[in-house]
């Protein structure tokens, strides 16, 4: 389990014990055994319930959200993190209430006799709605999970019925609040009962806006496209022209491109630095169904519709030296790094300066590709020296992988420095646990990591 995902567990777990009642210190066995499974019952339905509102929250794509997260790539792994937990949160809580029916249709479990009420009393006439909706509600839930962990389903396909999924949490907070226990609904002022309502409030309000299509809408801004260039390496390359409303990008970021309003957004990595002309560019890598057939559909003159920037993938840090690390179309934050660094020193030599004592960081870059074509390994030659920056060509074909050993003896200065990976994630992770088993600090090494499936 990742870190913030185990932080958002334990803290609604926390605030839900604080809203259960106690167990009996007497009573007799049945009483105990009753009092340990409403417990249960109830907890789980309240962290189930709880982990999907803040998923939901998450999928708003907020900017306050994604500042504190660290990135949108790190609010929407949370978000599918948060998601699954909930669902299986919520089939715990199905199975465990399906479960006991069997025990007391068995006689191995009894209901004991007078025990108050835990629902109120004017919504007991909804209680077999909603838990025949609760419960198809919960096949959906868990299909669409499934959707989302297959890979094998085209992303428009996913993109689709993933927009079942805030129906499906409006579906399930009617179920919560109509079994919602009495004690809630009276203690309003408790942790537990103020942070669940609050929780399915916001979380309703981020699946209407949803359904409606206004998440990210006041950070969409149409453009038109320039230029299709097909690169070599199944690289396709896109020049747009945005309109105004467009804040500018840091190097690094990404954007949500839309090219068909049937097949909906989809994430790439801004090529080209801000030069504050409305241009940017997209490198798109041949890696799925959708990239593939692209090069087929864009031509210039089509219209396009550009969300963000997104992203924390910037190169801000006060360390003396940096170490980049891009795997094939990984290189893109890269490129447009470096583009900004030539601008840069261009403009200082134009002063006078001596523009390579003047930057703030020495940096060194390693470009890992399987087998590099000539043509892209020498632009990536000239941008490197334009920039000054010490370029590290790996070709895996012929020279293997670059290990976290390779990387340190290459740099020897890397305990002083900051890595920032984009590429494969085993091939980040091992570097990431390499050196960090060397030494390097887990806040100095950064990796892109947006996967919005």
């Amino acid at each position: 389990m990742k870190a913030p995902t185990a932080w958002v567990i334990l803290l609604l777990l926390l605030a839900g014990l604080l809203g259960l009642p106690a167990w009996p210190a007497g009573g007799s066995p049945d009483l105990q055994r009753w009092t340990l499974y409403l417990d249960a019952l109830y907890l789980s339905g309240y962290l189930a319930i709880g982990l999907m509102a803040v998923a939901m929250l998450l999928a708003l794509r907020l900017p306050r959200l994604e500042g504190w997260l660290g990135g949108l790539d790190q609010a929407y792994r949370l978000h599918r993190h948060l998601a699954q937990w909930g669902i299986v949160l919520a089939l715990f809580h199905y199975l465990l209430r399906l479960g006991v029916k069997q025990l007391r249709a068995a006689g191995w479990m009894i209901k004991p006799e007078g025990l108050p009420s835990n629902a109120l009393e004017f919504l007991r006439p909804l209680h077999g709605t909603a838990k025949d909706l609760a419960e198809w509600t919960l096949y959906l839930a868990a299909a669409l999970v499934l959707v989302a962990l297959w890979r094998r389903v085209p992303y428009r396909w996913f993109a689709r019925l993933h927009r079942l999924l805030p129906v499906a949490f409006l579906l399930m907070v009617y179920h919560s609040l109509v079994f919602l226990p009495l004690g809630y609904w009276q203690g309003l002022g408790l942790p537990a009962a103020g942070l669940i309502l609050g929780l399915m409030a916001l979380g309703t309000v981020a699946a209407l806006l949803s359904l409606f299509g206004r998440v990210g809408q006041r950070r969409r801004v149409a453009g038109e496209l320039l230029e299709v260039n097909r690169l070599p390496l199944d690289v396709l390359e896109l020049r747009i022209k945005l309109a105004e409303g467009w804040p500018g990008h840091d190097s690094g970021q990404f954007g949500l491109a839309t090219f068909d309003s049937r097949e909906g957004a989809h994430p790439f990595t801004i090529a080209s630095s801000w030069k504050g002309d409305g241009e940017l560019r997209f490198a798109i890598k041949a890696l799925g169904d959708y990239t593939r057939v692209l090069p087929t559909r864009l031509a210039p003159g089509d219209p396009v519709w550009v969300e963000g920037p997104y992203g924390r993938f910037v190169f801000a840090d006060s360390k003396p030296h940096q170490i980049w690390v891009g795997a094939g179309i990984g290189m893109t934050p890269f490129l447009a790094r470096l583009q900004e660094l030539a601008q840069r020193r261009q403009d200082l030599g134009s002063q006078g300066c001596e523009a390579a004592a003047l930057l703030e960081q020495g940096v060194d870059l390693f470009y890992c590709t399987r087998k590099g074509d000539p043509d892209i390994t020498q632009r990536i030659r000239d941008l490197a020296g334009a920039a000054g920056v010490r370029l590290h060509v790996l070709e895996s074909s012929t020279q293997g992988q670059l290990s976290a050993q390779r990387l340190m003896q290459e740099v020897p200065q890397w305990r002083e420095a900051s890595l920032w990976f984009c590429g494969p994630a085993r091939f980040g992770q091992a570097l990431r646990e390499g050196l960090s088993a060397a030494g390097l600090a887990a806040g100095d090494f950064h990796q892109e990591a947006f996967e919005f499936r």
